[in-house]
């Protein structure tokens, strides 16, 4: 019973959190909404930024859940995966009840890189930035270290716009984009190719 408590908790929080913001929702709403007693919260977080950093870590494990469902099982080929990203973050930004970014609402409302907020945030992303060197390093031809930045730069941009807008369309531009530096890596492989077929004739 204890451990189904503390889990309904940070769900609700999570919720609260993810919909109002962090600073804006208070320990006194998130125990009324729960149906818990406050020393609950206190027990099991230690404190309302404890409480926040287990939403986060909360958000991550389904946000990791989403990529594989989402991205992993749709193709083996790396440049298909990095489209389909694209692809599935529109699905995500379109579907009811979307409430943007936590993670990046975390940075901005805790801003100093040493807090324990801002540090949850930031693993999220560089998260990120590590499952995109891998993709990127599986294709064929290019860069993967500028690869992979250019390609978080697109995602994250998506994320932010979307967020501001509150709609998918830049998901739509994002995979555009995309698509263009994948073009690009082609097509360095291919002149690469061409140069060793030339050196070897000569």
């Amino acid at each position: 019973m204890a451990a189904r408590k503390r889990d309904h908790l940070l769900a609700v929080a999570q919720r609260m959190f993810c919909e109002a913001g962090f600073h804006a929702v208070n320990v006194d709403s998130i125990v009324e909404d729960a149906g818990v007693a406050r020393m609950t919260l206190y027990k099991n977080f230690g404190s309302k930024e404890g409480l926040i950093v287990a939403t986060l870590r909360r958000e991550d494990k389904m946000f990791r859940q989403w990529l594989v469902s989402s991205i992993e099982a749709r193709s083996s080929r790396p440049e298909d995966r990095i489209l389909g990203l694209f692809d599935a973050l529109h699905d995500r930004f379109a579907s009811e009840g979307y409430y943007g970014c936590a993670f990046i609402r975390a940075s901005i409302e805790y801003p100093s890189p040493n807090h324990p907020v801002h540090r949850a945030a930031r693993e999220h992303k560089e998260m990120i930035r590590s499952y995109l060197r891998g993709l990127a390093a599986e294709v064929e031809g290019a860069d993967p270290v500028t690869l992979s930045e250019q390609l978080y730069l697109l995602v994250e941009g998506a994320i932010t716009a979307s967020q501001l807008h509150s709609e998918p369309w830049p998901a739509e531009y994002a995979r555009q984009a995309a698509e263009k530096l994948l073009a690009g890596a082609s097509l360095g492989r291919h002149r690469a190719a061409k140069r060793l077929r030339r050196d070897r004739e000569t």
